[in-house]
């Protein structure tokens, strides 16, 4: 089962994950003025961090996958997409250590404010607009005189709706999304083409599913319970199958 975006996401994930790396907003000498604003909006970043490392294969479908490929595919899927879905958390803020920040810009009459670093001929800037229900962030990299967004999007002040856009160029994008009810998680991840996996994660009893589209149209999909028992279905052929 090919449950994963187009290549074009992936790499783009493994480039981000590359890039900042060595980067942290940690021990950097930066005195921020109003930092309680970003450190707030990290707490919630690592309290959905916290819910997506919770993700795990009832451990009697992870004992089916020794000797069924469709559960075998299944397990795998859930750990890759739980591998994409802590990505972001990772560069949430990577301002490299030998940044300097030039300038922190407040809108008056909005609660918005926009801090400016400088390293090595790029300019990051990181802009917050908060309101009663979100904060909505935007970064953005400058260098030689062209500045794109890199990434956009927003949190909830509870932590428990979460959304984040990365752009890449010549329009392209790949979108997550992460939404907690009580104990059942919803995460998707779509790119500019419609091309979508998402899953359902029941963090009680680890019964779940992932569903894959291509361009919108639902292709494959596993569904399973938590006695760790489980179905793939083919829905371009109708063909099911079941595991163990």
């Amino acid at each position: 089962m090919n449950l994963r975006v187009k290549r074009i996401s992936m790499l783009l994930m493994i480039a981000v994950a590359a890039i900042f790396q060595s980067c942290s907003s940690e021990d950097d000498g930066l005195v921020l003025e109003n930092e309680n604003q970003l450190e707030n909006i990290q707490e919630r970043i690592e309290q959905y961090q916290g819910s997506i490392e919770n993700i795990e294969a009832p451990e009697a479908m992870e004992q089916y996958a020794t000797e069924n490929t469709y559960a075998s595919n299944a397990v795998f899927s859930l750990a890759s997409l739980q591998v994409q879905a802590l990505a972001y958390s990772s560069i949430f803020l990577s301002i490299p250590n030998d940044a300097e920040q030039q300038s922190s810009i407040g809108k008056s009459g909005q609660n918005t404010r926009t801090w400016i670093w400088s390293y090595g001929g790029v300019t990051l800037y990181y802009t917050v607009t908060s309101d009663a229900a979100f904060d909505y962030f935007t970064y953005d990299i400058e260098e030689g005189g062209i500045r794109r967004n890199f990434y956009e999007g927003r949190i909830s002040r509870d932590g428990t709706f979460f959304e984040v856009r990365f752009n890449g160029e010549d329009g392209e994008f790949l979108s997550m999304t992460y939404n907690k009810t009580g104990s059942i998680i919803n995460f998707t991840i779509e790119d500019g083409n419609n091309d979508k996996i998402e899953l359902v994660f029941n963090e009680i009893d680890q019964s779940g599913s992932i569903k894959a589209y291509e361009a919108g149209v639902l292709t494959e999909s596993f569904v399973w319970s938590s006695n760790g028992t489980g179905v793939y279905t083919n829905h371009g052929t109708g063909e099911t199958f079941s595991w163990p």
